[in-house]
């Protein structure tokens, strides 16, 4: 997740249709990190569990939605009709008995190029370059770690207690993100890594970026809303390049 803090930020961006606010960038931008996480996970799990490989890369198709595409379509058509085609083509190379490592491999890393376009297409470069816009694409992630980590250990995410503390340190958030994969990594109870958002990632994620972010939003899932008016980040206000 901490990696994830660092966007490809080609410059080769296109100007069709309305300029995305940073929260509409910010979940853009989540969207497309799943397609690529998926990825990975289908690659990784080919050599010893095919069935999990092929739900993984059957995943990677969830995320888009329709009006996703459409504003993609708005910005560069072909771009829009490549992705569909390319994500159709990884899924399909996992329908075989036995799919080849080698060909896993150069469709996954097609997709990648290909996402890698639609990003410079679809999000202006202030924004890719936006530290909050970034730093709630990580809110988002750990939004998305946790709804399937309640689901891998059959239960529903419940509600989470309102917590204010706050810190300053960028290094404790690090810290925090690692506790949170090593959590899950671990297969501890649900309470546990929940707790550490909670106390943690929320807190440090409010304090360090500003961003205001309402106890019951911080967890959003799949295409959430970053709140209303009241709770959006002043992404526009903050660009900035970071390592």
């Amino acid at each position: 997740m901490i990696l994830l803090l660092a966007f490809n930020s080609n410059t080769n961006n296109f100007v069709f249709g309305h300029t995305f606010s940073g929260d509409e960038s910010a979940s853009f931008l989540t969207i497309v990190e799943m397609i690529k996480l998926e990825s990975q996970l289908a690659q990784k799990d080919l050599a010893s569990n095919a069935t999990n490989a092929k739900e993984h890369a059957e995943h990677t198709t969830e995320h888009l939605t329709a009006n996703d595409t459409k504003e993609i379509n708005e910005r560069n058509p072909r771009l829009a009709t490549e992705l569909n085609n390319t994500l159709s083509d990884f899924v399909k190379t996992f329908e075989s008995q036995s799919p080849s490592e080698s060909a896993v491999k150069d469709k996954a890393s097609n997709l990648d190029d290909v996402l890698s376009e639609v990003v410079s297409a679809r999000i202006d470069k202030e924004q890719l370059d936006n530290v909050t816009v970034k730093a709630l694409v990580v809110n988002d992630l750990v939004g998305e770690s946790l709804e399937h980590y309640s689901s891998a250990l059959g239960m529903n995410e419940s509600g989470h207690d309102k917590n204010n503390a706050s810190s300053s340190n960028s290094t404790e958030l690090g810290n925090s993100l690692n506790s949170l994969k090593d959590t899950i990594d671990n297969k501890s109870p649900f309470d546990q890594a929940d707790k550490t958002v909670d106390d943690k990632i929320t807190p440090l994620l409010n304090d360090i970026f500003k961003l205001k972010l309402a106890e019951e939003e911080a967890h959003g899932g799949e295409g959430q809303d970053h709140g209303g008016e009241e709770s959006h980040a002043s992404s526009e206000n903050e660009t900035h390049k970071t390592d």
